[in-house]
């Protein structure tokens, strides 16, 4: 009996010796099954996670690529790794967002992101009209190139020749004085060097206008007061505002500026505000625009008469309004969706907000 009892207590203690050995192999191949066979991966999920300069920055480059070894489906692959429903249309809505914040038509960021949107075919007409605007063709400039100035020839002394000198022979001969015959050597004269194209500095041409408008602004619409998660509005905000700034030569607020539009349906001062408007610059003037749009620009300073550029379109009602602007704004997050939201008047009729800065080409 008592060799029985000894018998399965040993098996017991095999038993529970074998069981935490075998939990702890487990373990160990499980974590060697996910790690060695199973990687994740986790770059899309980096991508996702950018902020709005970062995920920018990751368009340029690729767009930048693009441009150096013209690779559209290596250019396709890595937009598809963007959190996007439709990369392409973020494309274009970047190149838009890069145009109303004034960049050059020459800034290389924005050539490459129109054309790799043109690739793909989202281009829009803002996109197009701003590339096919005529550029100034730069003055060609005279360069002058080294004109070989003669040297006057020097007067070479001829040495004179050695008269040999008589030895004491024993026949003495007398020297014989043998004239040296001259030398006509010309004489120098003095070759004025022709004239060299000098070129003249071109005169700077003065810009056109008096004002030009450097920036046109829509507010998002969280930043009018409504809500929009996800990307698509939920809430509209209240505000239909077009905020005016006007600055100087230097880029200093410039007071006492008049800006109307061109139906003369709107007059403001600058000066009559003076508040920062988010990161977008000064406003020192608004418009209230109950669902209408208008097209504004700057007609005097201090009762002096100006010209001035044009500022783009902008407007309360949805058909009025560019699809990238709504998008950007966070009023619908695809182009499908502002389409279907405009043809039903879901989004916000009534309720935009936007910024517009004109600035001085010369002082006042």
């Amino acid at each position: 009996m008592l060799k029985k009892l000894q018998s399965r207590d040993k098996r017991f203690l095999i038993l529970f010796s074998i069981i935490p050995v075998g939990c702890l192999l487990a373990i160990i191949a499980g974590v060697i099954i996910g790690w060695g066979l199973f990687p994740t991966n986790s770059a899309s999920g980096q991508i996702s996670s950018l902020g709005a300069n970062e995920l920018d920055g990751f368009v340029i480059a690729i767009a930048q690529e693009y441009a150096q070894d013209g690779d559209l489906q290596k250019a396709q692959n890595r937009l598809a790794e963007l959190d996007t429903p439709n990369a392409p249309q973020y494309v274009a809505f970047l190149a838009d967002r890069l145009i109303q914040e004034g960049r050059e038509k020459t800034d290389p960021e924005l050539v490459d992101i129109i054309r790799l949107a043109q690739t793909l075919g989202s281009s829009t007409d803002n996109m197009i009209a701003y590339i096919a605007s005529p550029t100034p063709v730069p003055t060609a400039t005279f360069t002058p190139t080294s004109t070989p100035t003669p040297v006057p020839p020097t007067d070479t002394p001829v040495p004179p020749t050695e008269t040999p000198i008589p030895t004491d022979t024993a026949t003495p001969v007398p020297a014989t004085d043998t004239p040296i015959p001259p030398t006509n050597t010309p004489a120098a004269t003095h070759t004025p060097a022709p004239p060299t194209n000098t070129p003249v500095p071109p005169t700077p041409t003065p810009p056109p206008v008096d004002f030009v408008a450097v920036k046109t602004v829509m507010l998002t619409n969280e930043q009018n007061g409504g809500t929009s998660p996800g990307g698509s509005v939920g809430s509209c905000g209240l505000g239909q505002m077009v905020y005016v700034e006007v600055l100087d030569v230097n880029g200093a607020p410039l007071l006492g500026a008049v800006v109307e539009d061109l139906a003369n349906n709107f007059r403001v001062t600058t000066g009559e505000k003076n508040e920062p408007v988010f990161n977008y610059g000064t406003k020192l003037a608004e418009i209230a625009l109950y669902k209408a749009g208008t097209t504004l620009h700057v007609t005097s300073v201090n009762g002096q008469p100006v010209t001035s550029q044009e500022s783009q379109h902008v407007s309360t009602l949805d058909e009025e309004i560019p699809i990238p602007w709504l998008m950007q704004a966070g009023y619908c997050a695809t182009e499908a969706e502002c389409a279907q939201r405009v043809a039903t008047n879901t989004i916000c009729r009534g309720h935009y907000s936007y910024f517009i800065s004109f600035q001085a080409t010369r002082p006042f």
